[in-house]
């Protein structure tokens, strides 16, 4: 879906939708607590013995367990070492450093079928295949029917796929927060999915949803490492949530955390999940009042990570203040300059379920633990020279008991 031209992604955006309403995700809500509560024990096990740690590791153990359960009902307890053969096999799917082909491509898009040049981990997608085509062949098997994202790509083999025919254009609101629902009017495409399309729909959910909620949860704990009294402003948020509402902590109840909200934002201001967004109009556009005529077929760069670290549309860009992303300071942010999970009808279409999974392991995590900054602590960080999305070399810090 993340590279599929128009006619298709329309096909397959529709198919996979529904699995992420946010009815669905109050639904998935105890299996994703459960999840975070497990990482929230290993990391007070790990603050016992004062290491330092790269947490990537610890949250995409956590991100394995909750797409796992989530979207696919497999339950992944207990299995340690295939779940580290699976987070090191997923370690950057979407990185590519920028060789000589890359490089052409980037400039040359229509070169691009004939360099045949891939933009992702190779290695990655054929580990995933292997993995996606055992559970789509045990649960056909077992014909037993989850109301998961499997079980709608499944079912949509075999029927007919309503086809998105407008922009679902979103409110300032639901791009900070992204809690949106989309109701595009649809219509009846002739076909299903193919087995080649299920195939591929299983695969990038697993390594989309593993790498997106991992990353942000990492670069947004390192931040906190690095900036105690936000982390203990938001501690106070976080203690006083459990206290009113002890272990139920529902979608609701966690997406109104106002400065959990704006501290996950400025996370993923300072460190977006793709440095880079592309678009193709399918006809002649002209952009406003410029005059400007964008050709059908042009491949447009929205260079995200340089927006978000622009000065004259966030002063200061390099200093953590998620106040930026407040209640009383949200308006003052232009929805088009805040772009972590892309905008429009194809914009990330699990950003809701991340946004939940990483804010419930924050909460958990502040609950029993502390992140510091220690003499292993990269500042600033350190990035492979790649393309599209953000690699970074080591983020290490050190996880202490909060009384300590």
């Amino acid at each position: 879906i993340i590279f599929a031209p128009l006619e298709n992604w329309r096909r397959l955006r529709n198919t996979t939708s529904p699995a992420f309403t946010t009815g669905k995700l109050r639904k998935m809500n105890d299996m994703i607590q459960e999840c975070a509560r497990l990482a929230a024990v290993h990391m007070k096990d790990t603050a016992e013995s004062k290491s330092d740690e790269n947490i990537k590791k610890i949250y995409s153990l956590y991100a394995l367990k909750v797409i796992s359960s989530c979207a696919f009902g497999v339950d992944v307890e207990g299995k340690k070492e295939e779940m580290r053969a699976i987070v090191n096999s997923s370690e950057n799917p979407f990185f590519t450093r920028v060789t000589f082909p890359i490089a052409l491509q980037v400039l040359f898009q229509n070169f691009i079928g004939e360099l045949h040049v891939k933009r992702f981990n190779e290695k990655a997608f054929e580990f995933f295949r292997k993995i996606s085509l055992r559970i789509i062949e045990a649960r056909k098997k077992s014909q037993c029917k989850s109301e998961d994202l499997l079980q709608m790509i499944l079912e949509a083999q075999e029927t007919q796929v309503g086809e998105i025919t407008h922009n679902n254009v979103q409110n300032k609101e639901s791009l900070f927060h992204g809690d949106s629902d989309s109701n595009p009017h649809t219509q009846m495409s002739n076909h299903g999915l193919t087995e080649d399309e299920v195939l591929s729909q299983c695969i990038i959910m697993f390594l989309a949803g593993l790498d997106t909620s991992s990353s942000v949860a990492t670069y947004t704990s390192y931040l906190l490492a690095l900036n105690p009294v936000v982390q203990e402003r938001l501690r106070k948020e976080v203690d006083e949530c459990f206290e009113k509402h002890g272990d139920s902590l529902t979608y609701d109840v966690v997406s109104k955390l106002d400065y959990l909200n704006a501290v996950v934002c400025e996370g993923l201001r300072m460190y977006p999940p793709g440095s880079r967004l592309e678009r193709t109009p399918h006809e002649n556009y002209v952009l406003g009042d410029t005059g400007i005529l964008i050709p059908k077929g042009c491949t447009i760069a929205i260079p995200v990570y340089a927006l978000h670290h622009d000065p004259e549309l966030y002063p200061d860009p390099d200093t953590f203040n998620p106040d930026r992303f407040t209640a009383e300071n949200i308006d003052s942010i232009h929805p088009y300059a805040f772009l972590p999970f892309g905008t429009g009808p194809r914009n990330c279409l699990g950003r809701r379920l991340a946004l939940q999974s990483v804010k419930m392991a924050l909460l958990y995590a502040l609950r029993s633990v502390k992140f510091v900054k220690t003499p292993k602590t990269k500042v600033p960080l350190e990035f492979y020279n790649g393309y599209g999305v953000l690699s970074v070399k080591d983020i290490t810090v050190g996880i202490r008991s909060r009384d300590s």
